[in-house]
């Protein structure tokens, strides 16, 4: 009997189909696996690129709360704001679902530390305002407090979640998140809040409640120029066109009313006014005036005022006015 060397064998013909289609089954496991890790990994991707941000955010609120006696009121809310879009931005991310289940626990994870962070900065914003605006009232501390505890309860909870990371389930390569924490300060919350809410109110500084208008600038058409005396001379005309620039130096949207302009010498004195309207905090409006006549080689006074709103923490800067001569032909 003769028999076929093993080298010799052959695959029956109808065994070749099937391990074809076990190729190609197993080729789509493995594709639809490796989609489905790198929708994982780009998952993740975000949250560290957010959790980042966090972190510089952390930073900006405590350089601020470490300066409360000193911080401008405008600059407080535009680093709470900036942490509020950041803290939406993760809240708007965890609203939707992941990509795999095995991302669900992180993602609520991370979902509580966003709440308890966004519950936070909103209440130290609140409580900051409250104290300033409000010297007299003790519950700004109560405000402050619970502040605090949100604050940290996020801390603790991203904490977990940077932790929890490490889990077997976590696709490999493990994105690492970086550390974020967003409560300003440690210690004691009665003493913390007690301090936050004291340099709130420390007299003299920015966060207060404060109105204020000034007058920038007068600008004549045709412009003047100063000679190296140091005296405005208004080019040969026969009438000039003032403009005043009105600005809000306060922290707070006031209506400011009307501004008034008036021009003194060559024999008569003449007062225009014009109507301001509401500016918001360093907002700034230009208001031109009807042309004057002025003569050649005669000296004038370009005086512009603006009344005062209630509050008005400096009316030294509401008024403003300028000498100058027009030029002989």
């Amino acid at each position: 009997m003769i028999f076929d060397s093993p080298a010799r064998r052959r695959i029956p013909r109808i065994v070749w189909p099937v391990l074809i289609v076990a190729a190609v089954a197993v080729a789509l496991m493995v594709s639809a696996s490796s989609d489905e890790t790198r929708a994982e990994l780009r998952y993740l991707e975000e949250m560290r690129a957010q959790a980042t941000e966090m972190a510089k955010d952390g930073d900006g609120l405590r350089d601020a709360a470490s300066r409360l006696d000193q911080v401008d009121r405008n600059a407080f809310m535009t680093v709470i704001d900036t942490i509020r879009e950041d803290l939406a931005a993760g809240l708007d991310f965890v609203a939707e679902d992941p990509p795999a289940p095995s991302l669900l626990s992180v993602r609520a994870m991370y979902r509580q530390a966003l709440t308890a962070w966004d519950r936070g900065v909103d209440g130290f914003g609140a409580a900051v305002l409250a104290a300033a605006d409000n010297p007299d009232s003790s519950l700004a501390y109560d405000m402050m407090a619970e502040a605090l505890v949100e604050l940290r309860a996020g801390d603790g909870l991203y904490a977990d979640l940077v932790a929890d990371m490490r889990h077997a389930d976590v696709p490999d390569p493990l994105i690492e998140l970086p550390a974020a924490e967003l409560s300003p300060g440690e210690g004691d919350l009665v003493r913390l809040s007690a301090s936050y809410v004291d340099s709130a109110r420390s007299e003299g500084g920015g966060l207060p409640l404060r109105s204020g208008l000034a007058v920038s600038q007068i600008l004549a058409d045709p412009e003047w120029r100063v000679t190296s005396d140091d005296e405005a001379v208004l080019p040969v005309a026969e009438t000039v066109v003032f403009s005043v620039v009105v600005s809000n130096a306060g922290n707070v949207a006031v209506e400011a009313g009307s501004v008034a302009l008036t021009l003194s010498g060559g024999g008569e004195e003449r007062r225009l006014t014009s109507e301001v309207g509401r500016l918001a905090p360093d907002e700034r409006v230009t208001i031109s005036f009807e042309p004057l006549s002025v003569e050649a080689g005669e000296a004038y006074a370009a005086t512009a005022a603006v009344a005062a709103v209630e509050g008005d923490a400096d009316t030294e800067d509401n008024k403003i006015s300028v000498q100058f001569t027009v030029a002989s032909p």
